[in-house]
C-alpha cells in the first residue's frame, strides 16, 4: 500500500490513495479501541504503554488506486478510513521495534519484485462483507512464515496465523440486498481478468490512536524507488 498516513479500516479523508512516495493519502481510524487478547503482541509493557506497527505489502501505484476505488465506492463511508491493503502483520510491539526493522530490511533485500493479481469471484466474509482474493502472494507467504519464525516470541495470536493475504471492500454492513449487491457487482468487474499490479516491497506503519502513520518502506530486490 502506498501513502504517508492511513487508519485501521481507509484512507485519510477515504479519497483514492498515491504512491508512497507521494504526500498523505492513505489509511486512519478515529477513536482509540482496545485490542482483542489475541491482537496483542507479547509485550513486557501494558497495552496503554505499548506502541504498535502494522506491516503491509506495497504495490504499484496502478494497482493500488484500483483497489482503493472499488473500497471507497462499497465500505461504508462513517467507517472508512484506511486505504485498500494487504497486511502481513498487524500489531508488532515497538519495544521489539530495531530487531524487527533489521529482519525486514535483510528480507525484502533478498526478495524479488513479484506479480499479483486482484481475482474474482469475491470472497464472502461472515454475512456483513466481501472481500477480493488475490494470486501470487507466494513470496509474501514466505515471508510471512520466515519472521513469524524469527518473531514467534514477540507476535500476537493473530499475527502467528496463517496468512490469507487479501482486500477487504466492504465490512460491518447489516443489510443483505446491499452486501449480495457489491458481491455481484464485483464479481462482474473482476471477472475475467482481474487487477493486475507488482508488489514492490513492505511498508511500516506506525498505529497511534487509531491513525497509522507512515515509517518506513523497504523495496524488494529490483524494485528502486517504492511506489514509482
Amino acid at each position: 500500500m502506498s501513502g504517508k498516513f492511513m487508519s485501521e479500516s481507509g484512507s485519510s479523508k477515504a479519497t483514492t490513495s498515491t504512491s508512497t512516495s507521494d504526500s498523505a493519502t492513505q489509511p486512519n481510524v478515529i477513536s482509540h479501541r482496545h485490542r482483542r487478547d489475541n491482537h496483542k503482541p507479547r509485550s513486557n509493557l501494558s497495552e496503554a504503554e505499548e506502541t504498535y506497527y502494522v506491516l503491509t505489502l506495497q504495490t504499484d501505484t496502478a494497482h493500488h488506486q484500483a483497489m482503493c476505488v472499488l473500497r471507497e465506492r462499497y465500505y461504508p463511508p462513517s467507517l472508512l478510513r484506511v486505504a485498500a491493503h494487504i497486511s502481513l502483520f498487524r500489531a508488532l510491539p515497538k519495544s521489539a521495534l530495531h530487531s524487527l526493522r533489521t529482519d525486514i530490511a535483510t528480507i525484502t533485500s533478498r526478495t524479488p519484485t513479484f506479480s499479483i493479481r486482484a481475482v474474482g469471484p469475491p470472497i464472502r466474509m461472515g454475512r456483513s462483507g466481501v472481500g477480493v482474493s488475490v494470486v501470487g502472494l507466494e513470496p509474501a507467504a514466505r515471508i510471512v512464515k520466515e519472521l513469524q519464525q524469527k518473531w514467534h516470541d514477540v507476535l500476537s495470536r493473530q499475527d502467528r496465523g496463517a496468512f490469507r493475504g487479501h482486500y477487504t471492500l466492504m465490512n460491518k454492513v447489516d443489510d443483505p440486498e446491499k452486501v449480495e449487491k457489491c458481491f455481484e457487482e464485483v464479481r462482474q468487474e473482476l471477472e475475467p481478468h482481474g487487477v493486475p499490479g507488482t508488489a514492490l516491497g513492505l511498508s511500516l506503519w506506525r498505529y497511534d490512536k487509531g491513525w497509522w502513520r507512515h515509517e518506513h518502506d523497504f523495496a524488494f530486490s529490483g524494485a528502486g524507488n517504492c511506489g514509482q
